[in-house]
Parts: structure tokens; C-alpha cells; sequence
């Protein structure tokens, strides 16, 4: 069996895509890929929504920037948005991205991407587990994604209120009962458009793991 390991670390978050269409036969890999993640007691909660229709695709855009901009906005007034882009010397360049960020605008690229697919879960059967069934077959669709060439990002901005979530379910007619889906996230695909090239550096695992106990950072000797 092949080692998947290289696709993991490998996959970065694109959201700048190229206008090309992507060829069906790739589109149904990615939902192949989804539809074969874990679930719990095999409930298989998940439906996929491909959309490729572009005043649709603006409306949930549009959405994703509204959503999106509140919670950076917050993050702006806390003063944790600063400091996360204090290492960008140029002051104007640093306003620019600042602005880039609490305006939402970093959350409305689906626009531009040639297809994505609204992740949606039945809470009718097996709703104890459904956001955890939802997160599993978004990674495994961009996961497959990366390996075949596609560029491809998760969003959950147009879905972060209970607000939100109904004028998405509006958008994509979907029933807005309380008790009938949940609107996890929309995932983004196209041909990237350009390599990412400072991919943000992960923790090292030393710093996350503990051993038998929370806070036990020594490896004990196994027998």
C-alpha cells in the first residue's frame, strides 16, 4: 500500500485558481473520495452540492465575505490581527492585508474558482455524529484533490452563524428546518493559479503530544 504521508504534508490551502474547467471524471474522483471517509456507525451522513454556476457562486460569496468579516473584524478591535501580521515591515502593505482580512475579503475567492462543492449532512439519521462525519469527507476530498493536481480550500465562512447557515440553505434551497441538514462548509477546486510559497510552519510534535497522562512530555520505555 502506498504511503499517503508526502499528499498530508504536502497539501496547502489554494485560493487563487486558474479559469480552466476542471474535467468531470476528476470532479467525481473527489466526491468518490469523500463518499469513502469514516462514519460513524456507518450512517453516511453526507451530501454534496457541485456548483459551477457563477451567480450562485457570488452569492455565496458575497455570504462568505459578510460571515467572514465579522469574525476578523473582532479579531481586529482585540488587537490579535496585528500582532499576528506585525513582521510585515512595509506599513502600507500591512494596512492593505489587515483590511484585506476584517473587510472578509479573504473568504470570497469562491468566485473565482471554477467548481465547489456545498457539504451538507441529513441530521434526520445518525445526528449525534454528522459534524464529525462532515469534517472527515471534506479532508478526504482534499486530500484526493491535491494528489491528482488540484488546487482546492475549505471555508465555513458563509455557514459561522445560525443566521448565516439558513441564507445559505436558501441560497442552495435547501430545507431550513433546524432538525433537517447541517451546512458544514463549501470546498473550493481549480487548477492552482500559482505555487503558495511560505506555507505557514506547523508546531512541532513534541509540543502536542503528551504520554499516558496530559502533560507527561516523556516517552515512557514500552516493554
Amino acid at each position: 500500500m502506498s504511503d499517503i504521508h508526502e499528499v498530508i504534508v504536502s497539501r496547502k490551502s489554494i485560493r487563487r485558481y486558474k479559469p480552466d474547467p476542471i474535467p468531470e471524471e476528476m470532479i467525481d474522483k473527489v466526491l468518490e473520495a469523500g463518499r469513502w471517509a469514516a462514519t460513524g456507525e456507518n450512517y453516511q451522513p453526507w451530501r454534496y452540492i457541485v456548483v459551477k454556476n457563477q451567480e450562485t457562486k457570488n452569492k455565496i460569496a458575497k455570504l462568505a465575505k459578510v460571515g467572514s468579516g465579522s469574525r476578523m473584524t473582532t479579531w481586529y478591535c482585540l488587537g490579535e490581527m496585528q500582532e499576528r501580521f506585525a513582521g510585515i515591515e512595509d506599513p502600507v502593505k500591512r494596512a492593505e492585508v489587515l483590511r484585506f482580512m476584517y473587510s472578509g475579503e479573504v473568504s470570497e475567492f469562491c468566485k473565482e474558482a471554477p467548481v465547489i462543492i456545498v457539504v451538507l449532512g441529513t441530521l434526520m439519521e445518525g445526528s449525534v455524529d454528522v459534524p464529525y462525519d462532515l469534517s472527515a469527507t471534506c479532508e478526504n476530498m482534499l486530500l484526493q484533490a491535491h494528489s491528482i493536481g488540484l488546487g482546492a480550500c475549505w471555508v465555513h465562512a458563509p455557514v459561522g452563524t445560525t443566521r448565516d447557515a439558513k441564507k445559505m440553505k436558501e441560497i442552495m434551497k435547501i430545507p431550513t428546518g433546524m432538525g433537517q441538514y447541517k451546512v458544514l462548509a463549501y470546498l473550493a477546486f481549480g487548477w492552482p493559479k500559482e505555487d503558495r510559497k511560505h506555507p505557514r510552519p506547523k508546531k512541532p510534535l513534541a509540543d502536542l503530544v503528551y504520554w499516558e497522562e496530559f502533560g507527561r512530555k516523556e516517552r515512557p520505555t514500552y516493554e
